[in-house]
């Protein structure tokens, strides 16, 4: 599906959820960066999709950090050879048989794709120092009682439901090590959380939930966490 083109056969699919997946990304990654004053030279996202994510997160990064020249955005799909922009080198390649090594790594919204995605982590992680992975969070009430796990294997392909301990767990059993977690609250605010009319009327509950307590909110309508680890270079 993904390799033979059929799943981007629309280039800009999700591109328009990126803008606020960044800014969850944003929220944990340039903190640790600054704190630990982190020399980033090099950065892919890896599974890339749109390239949206790439386009914006690496501009901010670039003015944040001018050390930072490299960025690449892989993906076994094909359309990324149609992709282009400034600065960013599009590769239709599995990231994971590669040998190049980059200070910085994103995964947004990829390995619950995957059918084993520890040992793709564990991959990912040797050609790494700084991983970041969006990851939605889907075991939660609102899936489960409307089974709807055979709609979501069938389209967008997830292969893995996860809550935030389970997302904990196979990051951590792929050896990457955990620097910290957050939960992507800027999601919420994102065009595809607002487009069906029972969104819309529930979304001021949903914000007073998710600001009280953001863990039982992600146990009742699922979320997003953003987490960052170290990889194995």
């Amino acid at each position: 599906m993904y390799s033979e083109g059929i799943y981007f056969k629309n280039q800009s699919r999700h591109a328009e959820d990126s803008k606020y997946k960044v800014g969850a990304i944003k929220k944990i990654l340039i903190k640790y960066l600054n704190n630990n004053n982190f020399q980033l030279k090099s950065y892919a996202d890896v599974g890339c999709g749109s390239g949206e994510i790439i386009k914006l997160l690496g501009k901010e990064l670039k003015q944040k950090f001018k050390t930072l020249q490299v960025l690449k955005g892989f993906d076994v799909s094909p359309h990324v050879e149609k992709l282009t922009n400034d600065g960013v080198e599009f590769i239709n390649k599995d990231f994971t048989k590669t040998n190049e090594i980059f200070d910085l790594v994103t995964l947004n919204d990829v390995f619950e794709h995957i059918p084993n995605p520890t040992s793709f982590l564990n991959e990912v992680g040797r050609r790494s120092k700084l991983v970041v992975m969006h990851i939605p969070l889907e075991n939660c009430l609102s899936v489960n009682i409307r089974n709807l796990q055979k709609k979501k294997i069938k389209d967008p392909g997830h292969l893995v439901f996860m809550d935030i301990n389970s997302a904990i767990n196979i990051v951590a059993l792929s050896g990457l090590k955990i620097i910290d977690f957050e939960f992507s609250k800027d999601c919420l605010k994102a065009p595809s959380n607002n487009i069906t009319i029972l969104q819309k009327i529930t979304y001021p509950f949903k914000v007073v939930l998710l600001n009280l307590n953001p863990y039982l909110y992600s146990k009742i309508f699922g979320i997003s966490i953003v987490i960052l680890a170290e990889g194995l270079k």
